[in-house]
């Protein structure tokens, strides 16, 4: 992220990432671990907006973006 961004201009962002991030696992078929990401990311995104809580997002972010790589890479059947 722009270092000269706030947190509250940052963490909007960094959400929305999990958020599309996570509706790509859905779309993949792995709607457990969305569900998971999804729940972590809404503990941090309603604390406190600070530092710590920029970072925590994230890694969340991060997190979620890979894992529906790996699923993608992992072949997980499309559920209509």
């Amino acid at each position: 992220m722009n270092p000269e961004l706030t947190v509250a201009e940052t963490l909007p962002r960094v959400y929305r990432r999990i958020l599309d991030a996570a509706g790509r696992l859905e779309e993949l078929g792995c709607r457990q671990e969305a569900a998971r990401f999804r729940a972590a990311a809404i503990r941090v995104y309603s604390g406190s907006w600070n530092a710590t809580s920029q970072r925590q997002l994230e890694d969340v972010a991060a997190r979620t973006e890979t894992a529906a790589r790996d699923c993608e890479h992992r072949g997980q059947p499309r559920v209509a």
